[in-house]
């Protein structure tokens, strides 16, 4: 287990050397002159010599110059004691990254796992990520709903390891933080079209600037619509992207934001679990990429809607006040049949029909105050972030009446899904399910400057989580947590003018969501989670490197419990993963511009998950994990053009599920046996070229999965596997102002 490790710090070291190399660095460093005259030019955009901002979009970079979604303070990365990673709005227009879950896997040290065609999961450090913020807004719902369209966001921040002091309750795998775009002080306008393999059509438009009030009012508007076939059989996508912000300056020191963002997801075809690994007989079923036994008219339609407000205002000096708010509802509509249970026989039988009627609403309220500055003290000065921040989930569903036939879920054919007749059921208009989750906390955060190179970021988050759950007819289940403390503490040593030392530690406090085949909530997770890491920044922070080890420890994991059959609505049941559960591992992340017009991002991530007895948990996640992107600008009379690669690879994963042995016992079921199901280690590599005409009009082509490597990207999910994309090709045109 300390092999990969070891390997890995050597690894770092090789890689620290490079960077701070004078020949690697030589052409991107500028000299005085040129520093002071002059930007460095970034394609058709420029970063000045004092380096990034927060905002990525124009600055052409693969990093960003500062974050907050660690600890609500404005912070560098290196000034930050975790683990950040940060995909541009650079790096997704490059790579063609037009979703979220297509984002994470360019991500360090994020895994991304489909259960079905509309249901996919993030993953972090051996626990599923399951705490979102847009704008830095704590967001409860447990994940996103809709798979968002990334084209109205500037950035996605992501913090490994706990968040409690920023999200509260969680798992120590991490936050993804969605920071939308925001108007712009000079007129900005763009357009493209894309077309792609599998009739895949994607169309934009974004127009921000000043609208009144000499550019004291400011606007921006983003509009997007996806057109999708795919290379599963029956299945197609149709997606309407809305966005609209205006920001206006009340007053010289008073900034106001309110704003509406829309995504309307309509599929096709949608799917309910994975694909069968064994056939009846026991052997393999061999079953192609294309698989997808689904009827025609099954769908799984997801609809966001959010409005938001945002105000800042200066108070003294650099003191701040911030607030906002937020109101999110996701609402579905859909009925689903899916040949997702059993083992297929040559005939066609042996197949039962994963079915329901997805039919409710996901309402979302959070608001957040919270003031900020500087204070002196001990002959210094030292960050201070003190705020309060509610939020209220509820989940509501109505009941509904079954009216198909008692057979309904026995598949007389997998051969002939098109002649299954349609979900019958009855509304009544009577609310059948509630559930509620609530949130309430104060917090607070400061960087105190020991020394010139000692520094401190200490923080504490109290507060309460309450949680109902409500079905019609049955008692209310509840649980209610109060005095949740959740401590946060970091220390950093600066001991060179580019290297930075920290060590950090947070409790985990996590109240269970899932419950067992008795109905009952598991038990609270509770743990604690350390990491010793060294970051180093260059180039004016245009270039971060970061290393980090790592090791964490919960008690009452939920883990899904394959033991028992799915409920009568097809939810899923859990079981706790008892004591000590434990985690370590060793990540690395080189991001930014290596040199000029190279932009990179470069990660290595090592984790390994134990259970009390020693034994290797999440097989069914990689022990390694390792993505790389990068873009270069061709330089002389070829600057027009931009190309670049993406390799991602990972070690083997595997997970054990029933495999039949071809008899049957007295009721008629298949008799089965434990046994793995595995996938060996693969690669994908992605490319990408952009040509620009002019200042106005570029043309871009990117290919996935250039070597068309066929694998499974889930196995073992309710006995089946799910298939990785095989090989697609996009051309791109793009307009701007």
């Amino acid at each position: 287990m300390l092999a990969p490790i070891t390997r890995s710090i050597t690894l770092s070291l090789g890689l620290i050397s490079s960077v701070v190399s004078p020949q690697l660095l030589a052409d991107a460093e500028l000299d005085d002159t040129e520093k002071t005259t002059r930007s460095l030019e970034l394609g058709s955009t420029s970063v000045t010599a004092e380096g990034l901002g927060a905002t990525t979009e124009n600055s052409g970079s693969y990093t960003t110059g500062s974050t907050s979604t660690a600890t609500k303070l404005n912070l560098s990365i290196r000034e930050t004691p975790q683990s950040i990673s940060v995909v541009t709005r650079q790096e997704m227009d490059d790579f063609n990254l037009n979703t979220l879950t297509e984002a994470m896997r360019h991500t360090t040290g994020v895994v991304v796992q489909h259960n079905d065609s509309d249901r996919v999961a993030y993953s972090a450090r051996g626990y599923t990520i399951r705490n979102f913020q847009i704008d830095g807004m704590l967001n409860t719902f447990s994940f996103m709903k809709s798979d968002a369209d990334t084209i109205i966001y500037d950035r996605i921040e992501v913090v490994r390891g706990a968040t409690g002091l920023t999200t509260g309750a969680g798992d120590p795998s991490g936050t993804i933080n969605m920071i939308r775009k925001r108007p712009t002080h000079e007129l900005q306008a763009k357009a493209g079209v894309m077309g792609g393999s599998y009739d895949d059509y994607y169309s934009y438009v974004d127009v921000g600037g000043p609208l009144a009030f000499d550019g004291r009012l400011r606007g921006r508007t983003v509009l997007a619509y996806r057109d999708s076939k795919s290379f599963r059989d029956n299945y197609a996508l149709k997606r309407e992207v809305a966005y609209g912000i205006l920001e206006a300056d009340l007053t010289d020191s008073t900034t106001l934001a309110v704003g509406y963002d829309y995504q309307d997801k309509q599929v096709k075809g949608s799917s309910w679990g994975t694909l069968p690994y064994w056939n009846g007989a026991g052997e393999k079923a061999h079953l192609g990429r294309s698989t997808n036994w689904v009827a025609p008219w099954s769908s799984w339609p997801m609809k966001d809607k959010t409005a938001f407000a945002t105000l800042d205002q200066q108070l003294f000096n650099d003191w701040r006040l911030k607030a906002a708010y937020t109101h999110r509802t996701s609402d579905a509509e859909g009925k689903v049949y899916y040949a997702g249970g059993g083992f297929p026989n040559a005939d066609g039988t042996g197949m039962l029909a994963y079915s329901k009627h997805f039919a409710g609403d996901e309402t979302m309220t959070a608001v957040d105050v919270n003031i900020s500055g500087t204070y002196p003290l001990f002959g210094g000065d030292h960050d201070l972030m003190l705020g309060y921040g509610e939020a209220k989930n509820v989940n509501t569903s109505p009941l509904l009446i079954d009216l198909n036939p008692g057979d309904y879920g026995n598949i007389p054919n997998w051969n002939d899904m098109g002649s299954t007749p349609a979900f019958q059921d009855f509304d009544t208009g009577i609310e059948g399910s509630r559930d509620t989750i609530k949130q309430k906390s104060g917090y607070l955060a400061t960087r105190f400057n020991l020394t010139d190179k000692w520094h401190a970021v200490l923080g504490t988050r109290y507060g309460s989580w309450k949680s109902s759950n409500a079905k019609l007819g049955a008692e209310t289940v509840t649980q209610a947590h109060n005095d949740m403390l959740t401590p946060y503490a970091g220390v950093l040593y600066d001991f060179t003018e580019d290297f930075t030392a920290y060590v950090s530690y947070t409790d985990i406090f996590n109240p269970s969501e899932e419950k067992s085949v008795s109905g009952s909530y598991l038990e609270p997770v509770v743990g604690s989670n350390y990491e010793l890491g060294l970051k180093g920044s260059f180039l004016q922070e245009r270039l971060n490197l970061s290393t980090a080890v790592f090791w964490s420890k919960q008690d009452n994991v939920p883990e899904i419990d394959d033991s028992v059959p799915r409920g009568p609505n097809g939810e899923e049941y859990y079981k706790s993963g008892g004591k000590g559960n434990k985690i370590n591992g060793f990540e690395i992340e080189l991001a930014g511009e290596v040199m000029r017009d190279w932009n990179m991002v470069a990660g290595y991530t090592y984790t390994h998950s134990r259970n009390a007895t020693g034994q290797r948990m999440n097989t069914a996640s990689p022990l390694n994990l390792v993505k790389v992107s990068s873009t270069y600008r061709l330089p002389g009379e070829w600057n027009a053009m931009t190309v670049g690669a993406a390799v991602n690879w990972q070690s083997d994963i595997y997970r054990a599920a029933n495999r039949p042995t071809g008899e049957k016992n007295a009721d008629g079921n298949p008799i089965t046996f434990k046994e793995d199901i595995n996938q060996k280690s693969y690669t994908l590599v992605d490319l990408m070229a952009r040509y620009k005409f002019d200042e106005h009009v570029s043309a871009s082509l990117n290919v996935k999965n250039l070597l068309d490597q066929k694998y499974y990207e889930n196995v073992g999910f309710y006995n089946g596997v799910f298939w990785g994309e095989p090989r697609t090709v996009a051309l791109g045109l793009e307009w701007t102002l």
